[in-house]
């Protein structure tokens, strides 16, 4: 059964943040982690440091796309990322 935005939401915020992106930004290695995180358990909290409230949502858009992820939320510097 697929679940809704509402109950990964729900599931989300029980998550912790596995994965932090520091002041090297968006490379290949943070990719593959997250890829890889996914692939284990469908979801994955992402700490965003040093970055600008402004510049997350840029950010969390692109990881999204560029692990083949859905976005499902962002809360400060904290993105959530699902499998899709």
């Amino acid at each position: 059964m697929d679940k809704t935005l509402k109950e990964k939401k729900k599931v989300a915020v029980n998550l912790d943040a596995t994965i932090r992106m520091g002041k090297s930004g968006v490379t290949q290695a943070l990719i593959d982690e997250i890829k890889a995180q996914i692939k284990k358990k469908d979801a994955v909290k992402v700490k965003l440091l040093g970055t600008r409230r402004e510049e997350t949502k840029a950010i969390a858009s692109e990881l999204a796309e560029r692990c083949n992820a859905e976005l499902i939320d962002v809360r400060g510097n904290t993105v959530v990322l699902w499998k899709k």
